[in-house]
């Protein structure tokens, strides 16, 4: 298939998990396929990120075989046919992106990647706080993400849970599931670890790792010095607030971004995910896991892994047993040990590269075989010629005017 990927930026591989997904499978989609990748605001990466970051990003894409369609949405329709145009994350494909998409391809299949279902995360928050202005907020984004999903041909999700957030208002057959992938890392034993370091990593401007941050080092952190007070609490990741880095001092520590997580993921000896609400399947869980580090989050951190609470990761969904979780792991190797290497193990067999390649590709296989409906497909083509004769004959006129 020819494939078009519309995107905010390149995909920045080593700064998050959603980066490394996205990464991931343009790369993967390219070995079978020839990609074009879109990204419509490279001026905002190269503000965020520097020149010298976002030119090493394109330079790995087109070392992978990946086309560069940098000039805009519409000069990237009218330059090829493309057999599919996949947009990442729903908010790119506004009303406008679509009818440009409907106009210029009307026999492409129009694909949209949620990443993370975001009313999802909403709802979750509205739960939590229960607060009448978060609740309706939630619902006006539920509205508008499931009305531009109907607009698609195919939804990709990350996890079961998330397509069962989507299936009361969309097609069975209209959803996939693409999830994250996870390099496997270097399993570090117990005695090479600092039994004192608890991790938490996470982009600040993400909310709900924020909150994670501040509900642990309130009301968490406090029991657990209590019986360990030589603990320490370092948090990784950039963008967080005043409120989080004000917090830096004594048994905590706020690092922000890091040049590289492989010191962090190898010292630590536990890594906490104390989410409150949340969407998605959290990439700083899995990333731990690779490494062989247990885990202790809540039931939202466990969202969309299928992981076993106390076999392969730890669940604590009060201050307490958050904390006598960690206090266990503290005092006891054998089960330390145990946790890790199930984690692990878990993880390689579900969320591994090797796995999750086969699963883009069966997807896109089944995209590719599976046919718009006829009268769809019809429809859709009529629009484009009709649109395209209005400005070829009369609209072309009142452009020229101005």
């Amino acid at each position: 298939m020819k494939i078009l990927i519309v995107s905010d930026s390149y995909p920045a591989f080593d700064r998050s998990s959603y980066e490394l997904r996205f990464s991931r499978l343009v790369q993967i989609l390219a070995e079978s396929h020839q990609v074009c990748l879109c990204p419509l605001d490279v001026p905002y990466m190269v503000n965020e990120l520097g020149e010298a970051s976002v030119t090493l990003y394109r330079e790995r894409l087109l070392s992978q075989g990946v086309l560069i369609c940098n000039n805009g949405l519409i000069p990237a329709l009218q330059a090829d046919s493309y057999d599919a145009v996949v947009f990442v994350l729903y908010v790119l494909a506004t009303t406008k992106n679509i009818r440009a998409v409907r106009y210029w391809a009307p026999t492409a299949k129009l694909i949209i990647d949620s990443v993370d279902v975001q009313f999802g995360r909403y709802m979750s928050r509205a739960r939590l706080t229960n607060q009448q202005s978060d609740i309706e907020f939630a619902n006006k984004v539920k509205r508008e993400e499931v009305a531009t999903y109907r607009q698609a041909d195919f939804v990709i999700v990350v996890s079961e849970q998330e397509r069962q957030l989507l299936v009361p208002d969309l097609p069975d057959n209209k959803l996939a599931i693409i999830p994250n992938i996870h390099p496997m890392g270097e399993y570090i034993p117990i005695a090479a670890r600092d039994k004192n370091v608890l991790m938490f990593v996470g982009w600040g401007q993400y909310e709900p790792n924020s909150d994670a941050v501040l509900y642990f080092a309130n009301e968490i952190l406090p029991l657990i010095l209590e019986q360990a007070p030589q603990v320490r609490f370092k948090v990784i990741g950039e963008g967080y607030p005043e409120a989080v880095k004000n917090l830096h001092g004594g048994p905590i520590e706020i690092l922000g971004h890091v040049p590289s997580m492989h010191p962090y993921l190898t010292e630590s000896y536990i890594s906490v995910a104390p989410l409150r609400y949340g969407s998605g399947v959290k990439g700083k869980i899995g990333e731990a896991l690779s490494y062989g580090l247990p885990v202790v989050t809540t039931s939202i951190g466990l969202e969309g892994f299928g992981l076993t609470p106390g076999k392969e990761i730890l669940i604590g969904d009060t201050p307490q047993e958050f904390a006598d979780h960690v206090l266990g792991l503290l005092n006891d190797p054998v089960r330390h040990a145990e946790i890790g290497i199930s984690g692990r193990n878990f993880l390689e067999q579900n969320f591994s590269e090797a796995v999750v390649k086969i699963k883009i590709n069966e997807v896109f296989q089944h995209i590719e075989q599976t046919p718009v409906p006829w009268l769809k497909l019809k429809g859709r083509v009529l629009f484009s010629r009709f649109y395209h004769a209005l400005n070829r004959y009369v609209l072309w006129r009142f452009n020229k005017s101005h």
